[in-house]
């Protein structure tokens, strides 16, 4: 969801390996450039050591929930790629963020590596304004129909090298409303760039790609209309301030459902089960 030309130029393979990984067992750089004797491998190697975090996210509320547990200082960045590279560049021991994207990280640089998930039960959904209803329940009908035609399944293996999981969330009933649209030709999606392989710059350094991206699209064409992607902060999408100001019609930006982020702007039924995920260099 955030813009740097190391992270969201990198255009090699796609695929994301979402299976479990070994500890590794030899030194780590700390924040101050000298050598650790233990390698970090959960929250606990990470005492008095400095943890980097993505602001509005619930990896930095996972992060704050276990500080005083474990005794590490936390580092917040604006967005991933900020906080990815401060492990790169060893300002930072470690950084918490969803799994999708630090696997992504770690196979297009593989000198760091994720070394551990938390399971919190997380789910991703898109979001729109509380009275937009008719766009919800289009959103979610899309959604369903693309899980029973099988445009999901490839969706999913085409950024993830894997099918998506067989059961799906169950849509709630429909209102009857009709979607209302900022501009009628169009369904205008708000996104945080670069979150790879959510949403992020392709090559081109222009067009935007993702998993997201697609399955938005899938979207439009259930509203018959083309989709029209808006760059903007993170947290204005997850508040809803972005539908007030009507600067779009959908949020689409790997956001995870949480009962607060639900009451100021309704989600979808989830599209993608997520977990934390820590990430070091060893």
């Amino acid at each position: 969801m955030k813009r740097l030309i190391s992270f969201a130029a990198a255009a090699s393979a796609l695929a994301l390996v979402l299976s479990g990984c070994a500890n590794y067992g030899q030194p780590s750089a700390s924040a101050s450039g000298s050598a650790t004797t233990a390698a970090i491998t959960d929250l606990s190697g990470l005492k008095g050591k400095t943890l980097a975090v993505q602001t509005d996210t619930t990896g930095q509320k996972y992060a704050e929930e276990h500080k005083a547990e474990f005794g590490y200082e936390i580092k917040v960045f604006d967005d991933l790629p900020g906080a990815v590279n401060a492990v790169l560049a060893g300002t930072a021991d470690a950084t918490i963020n969803d799994n999708g994207v630090l696997y992504d990280f770690a196979k297009q640089n593989p000198t760091t590596k994720v070394v551990k998930e938390f399971d919190t039960g997380e789910n991703y959904g898109f979001n729109v304004a509380k009275s937009n209803t008719g766009l919800l329940d289009a959103v979610n009908a899309a959604l369903t129909e693309a899980r029973a035609d099988g445009t999901y399944k490839a969706i999913y293996q085409k950024w993830f090298g894997t099918d998506g999981p067989a059961d799906a969330p169950a849509a709630p009933a429909a209102s009857g409303a009709k979607p209302v649209l900022v501009d009628p030709t169009k369904l205008t999606v708000c996104t945080h760039l670069a979150y790879r392989p959510f949403q992020y710059l392709d090559t081109d350094n222009t067009t935007i790609i993702g998993f997201d991206v697609d399955l938005a699209d899938v979207i439009a064409k259930k509203l018959g209309v083309t989709q029209k992607i808006v760059d903007i902060d993170f947290g204005q999408i997850t508040s809803g301030a972005v539908f007030a100001a009507k600067k779009c019609d959908l949020g689409a930006a790997a956001i995870t459902i949480t009962p607060e982020r639900d009451a100021a702007a309704p989600f979808s039924v989830g599209y993608f089960a997520a977990t934390q995920a820590l990430l070091v260099k060893p």
